[in-house]
């Protein structure tokens, strides 16, 4: 497929990969090509999913100076995908492994959270979710996968401080599972998701629904009211105002790692 998601099929496996250089930052039209892509990921013949990224990045989280132009209708199909992409991906009923190529910074973090099983590269990479830092709440799309795979007593540091850690550090605190050289960081990664692609697919879904059941409800719950309200707290001028600042202090230094 074309644009800033690319969909490859080693049998039985899909690869989906972000290509946006410089940091694989996550705009409007990269959740529109994520929920466009979903289908084919729940497809019969696809046993089980890679997500990774290119260059230095995973992915840098939200590209936060194009988020901060959405207006009107074009934010709010913003916010609409962004639930939508991170909820289906979590939801996927089959075996999904993240290869953590590199920085994963808030929603980049966030999308390897989404995943069964987080691999992270070793090297220069740093992992964490810092929406506290930008000062922006979590949606519920984000805020459970978070919970959810990182669960454990390092959660409130996680979210309340909003630190990036190097990969050991990040897998002492459950932001990814295992660290593996970065050379190997694919092969171990394919070979996990076939270890997992081999089991029975009906058992593998009705175990992991089960499992992600409560944080899936959440995740509706926020939205049965049409739009999670936090939502509206992104559109407060006191938040715009924030991410704008942060993006000033951050975006050029991140872009030149």
């Amino acid at each position: 497929m074309a644009g800033m998601l690319r969909l490859e099929r080693q049998a039985p496996l899909a690869i989906l990969t972000l290509d946006r250089p410089p940091a694989n930052a996550l705009n409007r039209d990269f959740f529109v090509e994520l929920c466009a892509v979903l289908p084919s990921l729940a497809a019969a013949d696809v046993r089980a999913v890679v997500v990774t990224g290119t260059g230095r990045f995973f992915s840098a989280g939200l590209d936060l100076p194009e988020i901060l132009s959405y207006r009107g209708a074009e934010a709010s199909e913003f916010m609409a995908r962004f639930d939508d992409g991170f909820t289906g991906l979590f939801a996927l009923e089959k075996p999904v492994v993240a290869a953590v190529n590199g920085h994963a910074i808030a929603g980049g973090a966030v999308l390897a959270a989404t995943a069964d099983f987080r691999l992270a590269a070793e090297g220069e990479g740093r992992i964490g979710v810092t929406e506290i830092q930008v000062g922006v709440p979590f949606p519920a799309s984000a805020l459970e996968p978070i919970r959810f795979s990182c669960a454990g007593p390092a959660l409130p540091e996680l979210l309340y401080q909003g630190r990036v850690y190097s990969p050991a550090e990040a897998c002492a605190r459950r932001l990814v599972d295992t660290v593996v050289p970065a050379g190997d960081l694919m092969r171990e990664a394919v070979a996990l998701a076939r270890e997992l692609a081999a089991h029975p697919p009906v058992a593998f879904a009705t175990s992991k629904r089960a499992l992600r059941a409560e944080s899936l409800a959440r995740m509706a719950a926020a939205r049965a009211g049409g739009e999670d309200p936090v939502w509206a707290t992104w559109r407060t001028p006191e938040t715009r105002a924030a991410i704008e600042a942060f993006a000033a202090r951050t975006i050029g230094a991140r872009n030149r790692r």
